[in-house]
């Protein structure tokens, strides 16, 4: 049976994605050190706690699958798939019975509530959401429905203290990101401390993928929101998601990011979870100073000028046009 298992939990925005990928490009490395990620693809692993946690649609199997195949394996098993963040205790405890008497660790990423504001507007408009980034951002303040569900995805404090409180502080381990001008290496660094990977001389680079957009591109992808409500969950990703995915991406570096000057509520909101977590006695992998929140230059998405959401969409409507088979001239 498996000695270790890493269970990566998120937070989204945390660079989840990057360290995915990581472990995702790297099977074979980890493999000679005695790790598993299992695959083929990271899909499994979706798969799998979607099946855990019972969500519409879920393939029935897919948990004990991902579990059996760990438990098989005479090393450590690694999973990762941030949904898990908003597991309840039923789910904690189903995890937890899963592993017999292996190892548990339970890796939180964590990040300064300044970047994952904007970040998770992003993804928000990116899947469908119309919200503008005031209306988003004051819903996080009042308690509306996004406030309720950034606060069940992005309240560290809240989820290390669950998580702990149900299979003790000594299984969990917090991993800050760190500060913008950091090493490029220091998040997986810390990640592989936290997972107890051991160091090489190199790894390889996953390609990037769920690339940001910058303030003009995210105000077009919510505008194509407005005007696209009746299109099916299935068409809305084919047409309009793939867009902002795949070709608005290439405009950032002609924009400006999102910025956000951070208020004070949410500064507040920051001190109580850096004192959660650190109360809570868990492992922290980094500094807890890396999640003080800092305003992020760029531009106001309540500000920005058409001209430049022209630009913006001239850039995906181009794309669009490249790729397309099924114009007609005549």
């Amino acid at each position: 049976m498996a000695q270790c298992v890493v269970v990566h939990i998120g937070l989204m925005k945390s660079g989840t994605t990057f360290i995915q990928g990581r472990l995702s490009a790297n099977r074979a490395r980890l493999a000679a050190q005695g790790v598993l990620f299992p695959g083929p693809g990271w899909r499994r692993h979706v798969n799998a706690v979607q099946d855990l946690m019972g969500h519409p649609g879920h393939t029935p199997g897919s948990w004990d699958s991902l579990t059996e195949e760990i438990n098989a394996y005479e090393g450590t098993g690694v999973i990762s798939m941030e949904y898990l963040v908003m597991a309840g205790q039923r789910g904690i405890g189903i995890l937890a019975d899963s592993f017999g008497d292996a190892e548990l660790r339970i890796v939180v990423g964590a990040r300064d509530l300044g970047r994952t504001v904007p970040a998770m507007w992003q993804e928000a408009v990116k899947n469908r959401s119309i919200r503008t980034f005031g209306e988003y951002v004051d819903g996080i303040r009042d308690g509306a429905d996004n406030g309720r569900r950034f606060w069940r995805q992005q309240h560290a404090g809240r989820i290390v203290s669950r998580w702990a409180g149900r299979l003790g502080s000594e299984r969990v381990y917090v991993v800050t990101l760190p500060p913008p001008g950091a090493r490029g290496e220091l998040l997986w660094e810390r990640f592989c401390e936290a997972a107890g990977i051991r160091e090489e001389s190199s790894w390889d680079d996953a390609p990037r993928i769920n690339e940001s957009l910058g303030v003009a591109s995210a105000l077009v992808m919510r505008r194509l929101n407005e005007m696209t409500g009746d299109l099916t969950v299935k068409d809305y990703k084919r047409r309009v998601k793939a867009v902002g995915k795949h070709l608005l991406p290439a405009h950032r570096p002609q924009e400006e990011a999102i910025g956000f000057t951070v208020p004070d509520w949410l500064r507040e909101e920051a001190v109580l979870i850096r004192s959660q977590i650190s109360d809570s006695g868990v492992h922290v992998v980094g500094d807890l100073d890396d999640l003080t929140p800092f305003d992020v230059p760029g531009g106001d998405p309540d500000s920005v000028s058409a001209e430049a959401q022209l630009d913006a969409a001239l850039t995906a409507l181009e794309g669009t046009l490249r790729q397309a088979t099924r114009i007609r001239a005549d």
